[in-house]
């Protein structure tokens, strides 16, 4: 004899069974996410390096300012992304390298006998002919915000980061003109910056359709601590190994970068954006080295140094 029930008591019996046979359904989540990327930075340069006189007099002596200083840069970096370890969720590390050469630009420099750029000495032109950028950074943080997007690859997510930066520029300029007149063709000057930094800010990731994420960086340079060495090839009255070195600490920066992603393949991105870079050093002193010995101290100003420009390039996500 079989044993039946009202089909509202069945069917809540039932409902009831499934509740517990059914498996719950999660947002897959991936422990970690690796990304390596290569990039092109089609970037221009320009650098203002501003000395003072002996005891400050005049407040502007001397300045070189370098402009068009072309660079193809080719970067590298690698970014990791760890969900699942203690007391951190969401740790983020990232290392970045780039290094391009300097084949083009000019070179302004400019002495005065007065304060305020008055009672102009000389003024002479000379052009940039080798040199270099390269830079790393090395930047660790926390991701507070992290979402999915449709089946795009790339979570999006907000970082917070605190890093550290080295980056060198080096200039080397051949000949000398003045009022259109040229006076030589011989090695110039040759200038290298070297800068180390901490730098902290913030990045974004934000996917807009399972092909398409925008993203975008903004760092501050809060301190940097600065070394410039000069040689001047053509002063008889000074060394060679260098003619100057130049110590300045403080500053202040800003790093900034934009950029559309677009997905081609599973993890595979191309990427198009533009980046800006400006970091002040500040106030130090200048060590001019005599080529009989000894040397003499002036207060330095400031060295302003700038690289900007459009970038293109591939990203790979695991």
């Amino acid at each position: 004899m079989s044993v039946g029930c009202a089909p509202l008591v069945c069917l809540s019996l039932v409902t009831s069974a499934s509740a517990f046979d059914l498996p719950i359904t999660t947002i897959d989540r991936p422990g970690y996410t690796f990304t390596v990327g290569s990039r092109a930075w089609i970037s221009q340069g320009r650098s203002a390096h501003n000395i003072a006189g002996l005891n400050g007099q005049p407040d502007v002596a001397s300045e070189l300012t370098y402009n068009g200083l072309n660079s193809a840069i080719t970067q590298v970096s690698a970014d990791l992304v760890v969900r699942q370890i203690p007391v951190v969720n969401r740790l983020v590390a990232s290392v970045t390298g780039g290094y391009g050469g300097i084949g083009s630009g000019t070179l302004l420099d400019q002495d005065w006998a007065g304060n305020d750029r008055t009672r102009q000495l000389s003024e002479t032109l000379s052009h940039v002919t080798d040199g270099h950028v390269a830079y790393v950074s090395l930047d660790v943080g926390w991701r507070p915000l992290e979402w999915r997007f449709m089946e795009n690859p790339l979570p999006g997510g907000l970082d917070l980061l605190l890093g550290y930066q080295w980056w060198q520029e080096k200039y080397d300029t051949t000949g000398v003109s003045s009022g259109g007149v040229v006076i030589n063709s011989r090695p110039a000057i040759s200038q290298t910056n070297t800068w180390n930094s901490f730098r902290l800010g913030a990045r974004t990731t934000i996917p807009v359709h399972s092909y398409v994420a925008l993203r975008g960086h903004a760092f501050l340079i809060p301190w940097s601590h600065y070394e410039s060495e000069d040689i001047h090839y053509q002063r008889t009255t000074l060394a060679k190994d260098p003619s100057f070195l130049t110590i300045a600490t403080g500053g202040l920066g800003v790093q900034l970068e934009g950029s559309l992603l677009l997905r081609l393949w599973r993890g595979l991105t191309a990427e198009a954006g533009y980046a800006y870079w400006d970091i002040r050093s500040g106030s130090g002193t200048v060590e001019a080295f005599a080529a009989t010995g000894g040397s003499v101290v002036v207060p330095f100003n400031q060295e302003n140094q700038r690289r900007q420009g459009v970038f293109f390039g591939v990203n790979y996500s695991f």
